[in-house]
């Protein structure tokens, strides 16, 4: 999917750009990988659970869709690539690359451009996270969530808190100054107290980029449907409103930038490919599940 209408879907629609203007423009390339260990309880988006017979089959259609959308879009030059889900952590490191090297082939991708890749940690060890550099990555979001175990146990995540913090503190070393981290607020039973310890919990293992996310329920996932049974109790608005003040209060102090809703950065580690959505600039979606990428890491 391409938005803001680029290329010759701009010259159909009649804008008054010239030929050499519209090719010569620059794109985000959104990578949509479907797949995940086990879904989540507060998730909704586009995924399935992973098959160990289906990869090549999905390699051919990302790379063949990352040709075809390039080509069609006729944009010269791609200024980041985020690989979301879904667990792409879950696809081998050579399909990240082929995906990769078919983009460049087709367009301008600098060797400095932000390449992301969102990871959960139970898919991921130090020898799996080099393969992915080598592949070509060299920025990580790792869906750390929370520290609590409680937590992630309700929340449906594979991994512990201390699977969590093993991973962000192997990718640091691989990823130095490109890892992010998510973290979740307004789950159940959460509090202040609790919500304060998390937070500076993370502070004392993240890099220079943390991605703050509230839980929104969802129509059709697990968590909606306990909260419709009050099987779980929540915090009110309120309190998730002083949570996530409170979280931009305390993350200012330990140097971090407010860049966008989410996203906080210190040291210059903002990311491009969020800051270009925030910013409304154009971007190619590819793989299912692509037309809504999510603002995460």
């Amino acid at each position: 999917m391409l938005r803001h209408c680029a290329g010759v879907s701009r010259r159909v629609c009649g804008g008054s750009r010239s030929y050499s203007q519209d090719v010569e423009e620059a794109a985000a390339v959104y990578v949509h990988w479907p797949y995940c260990e086990k879904r989540c309880t507060y998730c909704n988006f586009n995924k399935y659970i992973a098959r160990s017979d289906n990869e090549d089959a999905v390699r051919s259609c990302l790379v063949r869709e990352a040709r075809t959308l390039i080509q069609l879009s006729q944009v010269r030059r791609v200024t980041s690539v985020f690989f979301g889900g879904g667990t792409p952590s879950l696809a081998s490191p050579s399909t990240i690359g082929a995906v990769l090297e078919e983009i460049s082939k087709y367009a301008s991708l600098p060797q400095d451009a932000e390449i992301s890749l969102e990871a959960n940690p139970t898919s991921l060890g130090e020898s799996r996270l080099q393969g992915f550099r080598d592949a070509g990555v060299n920025r990580l979001s790792v869906g750390v969530q929370s520290l609590d175990d409680g937590d992630l146990l309700l929340l449906g995540r594979t991994h512990t808190a201390s699977d969590a913090l093993r991973t962000v503190e192997e990718a640091r070393r691989i990823f130095p100054g490109r890892t992010s981290v998510d973290v979740m607020f307004g789950l159940p039973g959460q509090n202040l107290a609790s919500w304060h310890s998390t937070l500076h919990r993370i502070l004392e293992h993240c890099d220079d980029h943390v991605s703050l996310y509230q839980l929104t329920l969802e129509r059709g996932t697990l968590m909606f449907k306990w909260k419709e049974k009050a099987q779980v109790t929540f915090p009110d608005q309120e309190l998730t409103a002083q949570m996530y003040e409170d979280a931009r209060s305390i993350l200012r102090g330990a140097g971090f930038r407010q860049y966008e809703v989410s996203n906080f950065a210190r040291n210059g580690a903002v990311s491009t490919h969020n800051l270009s959505y925030w910013l409304g600039k154009q971007y190619i979606g590819i793989g299912p599940g692509k037309e809504i990428p999510k603002l995460r890491g």
